[in-house]
Formats: C-alpha cells, sequence, structure tokens
C-alpha cells in the first residue's frame, strides 16, 4: 500500500512540475536564458509552501503520507488549471523529460520520502533534462539535416526576416502580397521550429519560403542563416529589446547584422528606411540593400475603424489601397513588403490585386468589435518602439481610451527607467490605465506625468473588469506583453 501510495505522489509531483518544463521550453530549452526566473514567481512560492506543509506533517502527524499525498494532488491541479498565454506544448521531447523525471520522482519517494523534494521540482526537471539532452540533439539535429536538404533539393528562394519588431507583421503581410509563397504562422522563428515546419511541408510548386529570424543572443542569426541559406531578406527594425539576455542595445544592433552579411552578393536586402539604426546596415554585408520606399512614395491619407488608407506611387502608377491593419507603422510594412516583391520580379498590378488576402496579424495592433467598445490587441507587444507606435495610432481617435498594461518585461537592468517611459507614453494618449505586474508602480510613476487616471489591478482578470467599466463604448487596448 505504502509504495502504490509513493508512486501516486510521484506522478502528482510530477504533474505539477509541469509549469517548470513551461518554463524550460518558452526559453527554448536553453536554461541560461532565463529559466531560473522560477525561482522568483508565485509558482515556487506554492512548491516552498507545501513543502513546509509536509514536512511539518512528517514530523508531527502519523498518517503524514495520505495527507501529503492530498496536498500533492491539489497542488497538480491548481498548477495546472490556471490558463497560460503559451501554454506548455505536450511535444515528444517534453514526454521524454516527463518520463525521466517520473522515474526518478519514483525513486526518491520509495526510498526517500516525498516530503522532501517538493522545492526541488524545478531543479529536478533540470536534471530530466540534461538526462535526455544527448538524445535530443542527436534527434533535433536529424530533423535538422533534413529540413535543409529538402529545402536545398527543393529549389526555393529562401526570404528572411528580422528585427526587434514587426517580423511576424512584415511576414504575414509579406506571404498575402508575394504569388507563390509559404511561410510558417505565428512566431515561427528558432531552428528547429522551422525545421518543423519544413519537413510537415508540401513545396512543391512554391518559389519562396517566407522565414522569420528570431534572436536572444548573438550568433543566433548567424545559425540560422547557416542552416536556412536566404537568398534575400528584411530588417524591419532595432530597438532595446530582450535586454535581459542581449545585455545592451549594442549586441542587438549587431546581432540584426548577421542577417545582412549572411545573404550571398546576388542576394538584397530591404532595410526599414524609418528606422535609422536599421539604415546603419547599408555598408554591411556584400549583398545588395535597397531603402523600403526607394522608388516608391507611400502616403497616409486617413485612419478609421476600417483600416490604413494610403496612396501608394511607383514610378508612373498610383493607386489607393486599403489595409485592415490600424497600426500607426503598417505605412513602413507595406512599404518594406511592396519593395520585396517588385525586386522579386512581381510586377505592381498583380501586387495589389492580392492586397485583398491581407489579414490583421493576431495579438498585433488587432482591431476587434466588442460588446460595447472597439478592442485593439496589442498584447504581444514588447518594445518601447512598438508602444510609441501604438500611441500614434490612438491619437486618430477622438473617444474615451483605455489602456490595460503590465508595462515592459525583459529590460534588464533598464527596467525602470523604460517602463517610467512606457507608463508617460501610454498616458499621453489614453484616459485611463489599469496596471498590474510588478512594473505597475514604475508605470505609474511615468503615468502621474500626465492627465491619465491610474487604476491597479491584482491580476488580468480584474483589469478587464475595471477597464470595461471605464470604457463607455470607446477604444479598450491590451498593450504590452500581457501577463499568463
Amino acid at each position: 500500500m505504502q509504495i502504490a501510495i509513493d508512486v501516486v505522489s510521484a506522478l502528482c509531483l510530477t504533474i505539477a512540475s509541469f509549469e517548470c518544463i513551461r518554463a524550460l521550453q518558452s526559453v527554448s530549452y536553453r536554461p541560461q536564458r532565463g529559466y531560473f526566473r522560477i525561482y522568483v514567481t508565485i509558482y515556487y512560492l506554492c512548491l516552498v509552501a507545501v513543502q513546509v506543509a509536509t514536512l511539518l506533517l512528517y514530523f508531527f502527524v502519523d498518517f503524514y503520507c495520505y495527507i501529503n499525498l492530498a496536498l500533492y494532488a491539489v497542488l497538480a491541479v491548481c498548477v495546472n488549471v490556471v490558463k497560460r498565454k503559451c501554454p506548455l506544448k505536450f511535444t515528444k521531447r517534453v514526454w521524454r523529460i516527463l518520463a525521466v523525471e517520473a522515474i526518478i520522482l519514483t525513486v526518491l519517494c520509495v526510498f526517500v520520502e516525498s516530503c522532501f523534494f517538493v522545492w526541488l521540482l524545478p531543479l529536478l526537471v533540470l536534471v530530466s533534462w540534461a538526462i535526455c539532452l544527448p538524445i535530443d540533439v542527436a534527434i533535433a539535429r536529424h530533423y535538422v539535416k533534413l529540413a535543409c536538404n529538402k529545402l536545398s533539393e527543393s529549389g526555393v528562394t529562401v526570404v528572411a526576416i528580422t528585427g526587434s519588431y514587426g517580423k511576424t507583421s512584415v511576414k504575414d503581410m509579406l506571404s498575402a502580397l508575394l504569388a507563390d509563397s509559404v511561410t510558417p504562422s505565428g512566431s515561427c522563428n528558432t531552428p528547429l521550429g522551422i525545421a518543423s515546419f519544413i519537413n510537415k511541408t508540401d513545396l512543391t510548386g512554391a518559389r519562396y519560403l517566407i522565414l522569420e529570424f528570431g534572436a536572444r543572443r548573438q550568433g543566433d542569426i548567424a545559425e540560422l542563416c547557416k542552416l536556412y541559406k536566404p537568398h534575400c531578406g528584411i530588417v524591419t527594425g532595432v530597438c532595446a529589446q530582450h535586454l535581459s539576455t542581449f545585455k545592451n542595445l549594442e549586441t542587438i544592433v549587431a546581432t540584426k547584422r548577421e542577417l545582412v552579411e549572411y545573404i550571398p552578393q546576388d542576394g538584397f536586402c530591404v532595410l526599414n528606411c524609418a528606422d535609422e539604426t536599421v539604415m546603419q546596415y547599408v555598408d554591411a554585408g556584400n549583398c545588395t540593400k535597397y531603402p523600403s520606399l526607394e522608388g516608391l512614395q507611400i502616403t497616409v491619407k486617413s485612419v478609421d475603424l476600417q483600416g490604413t488608407h494610403l496612396e501608394v506611387h511607383f514610378g508612373k502608377q498610383c493607386a489607393n489601397v486599403c489595409l485592415p491593419q490600424i497600426s500607426d507603422y503598417v505605412k513602413d510594412t507595406f512599404a518594406m513588403c511592396l519593395q520585396t516583391v517588385l525586386k522579386l520580379n512581381q510586377k505592381f498590378d498583380e501586387t495589389l490585386n492580392r492586397i485583398s488576402n491581407i489579414l490583421p496579424t493576431p495579438h498585433r495592433m488587432e482591431l476587434i468589435k466588442g460588446v460595447n467598445c472597439y478592442i485593439i490587441d496589442d498584447s504581444y507587444n514588447a518594445s518601447i518602439t512598438g508602444v510609441t507606435s501604438c500611441a500614434k495610432t490612438l491619437e486618430h481617435f477622438h473617444c474615451v481610451k483605455v489602456v490595460i498594461t503590465q508595462g515592459l518585461v525583459e529590460c534588464g537592468k533598464y527596467r525602470k527607467e523604460m517602463n517610467i517611459r512606457c507608463g508617460q507614453i501610454l498616458g499621453d494618449v489614453c484616459n485611463v490605465a489599469v496596471v498590474l505586474g510588478s512594473n505597475s508602480k514604475y508605470l505609474a510613476e511615468g503615468l502621474c506625468k500626465t492627465a491619465c487616471r491610474v487604476v491597479y489591478a491584482k491580476d488580468l482578470k480584474q483589469a478587464v473588469s475595471l477597464a470595461t467599466a471605464q470604457v463607455n463604448g470607446g477604444i479598450l487596448l491590451f498593450q504590452n506583453d500581457l501577463p499568463d
């Protein structure tokens, strides 16, 4: 009977560790990139609380094992009923780590005592990951090699997009405008994620593969370039993002430059001319560089709840187009995409005929009609440049504007100053700001420099309730990498 209780306890603790594995998955299974922040979360505080309770029961209660098992079961349920914006994906790799961890916990529970190991769950997940690592590395290399071979044999031209912001929006719009192109959905921008897409996708008949190249450390873009060999590329913009891993802006600038340097001499790279830092890459590498507005003239005529209305001039040709996006940067996004398709020899008229294919990118200034207001979902925005652009967009609308924000994350040592600035930018255009999370005091410091009213919320559910009571038929903005 005792062995059965120990085995079930081990299984409950394994389920309770799902959050640790989710955290590991979110940093691409590279613990040094932020996994250890789990030790300063409410989740880990709960582990410690259960650890203390089970030790007290162990020393002072005779039938402690039954009560402990109940505590583990409650912990496992509570941890996993909370909805996450980026939930754990149960891949084969995750199942391998879980299997190893379950075995380790079973041995510990049977031969020692389960009550000693609750607080060690994050460490046990790392041990399980390390045991599986040789197998996972071999499997990853195999899948990446298959993808590279398939890509090489297909003859498809790779168009790579990188930048601190706007990658997914540019990728989606370019895919809509460029005939005979394929692209992954969402933010698929890691070596293994791209390999998985290529291996699962029929490239027959495709001429172009549009890929998003993401990075959190210097060398990441270079690694992607070596694997998937882009012939042309786009650099969307550079700003201080992911500073917790990049450490400084200079490293970010050098990392994004890697794409321009790896594109071959007979290829080209489109540079966002609205970004001064990006335009510094004009002398990088050997490929031809094109400013996004070279030979183009694009004017924003108006912005309303139906989208952004543009007047586009190319040579002697002129056209009026309406894009469904309402973001301030949609003009720059469209310019980069149009410049790219024109340099790939697609005719201007054909490109205009494909504008109806363009759809808003989810969670990036996505406009949604609510019950008593319009909702702008910009919850995947995580840069100060994005906040500034969002504020400029809101200036077009003369109504009550309420924002829900937790500020900017992954700012490293610049966390305070960037969130004060974020608060001030949002306060200049919003009537009410509902703030939550660990950056609330910094956001409030910036907001108090404006006429915006500050409301505090303990979680996202309360924030939504408070915001909807204030919006009065206006615009409700979900801004800045909102928490789970």
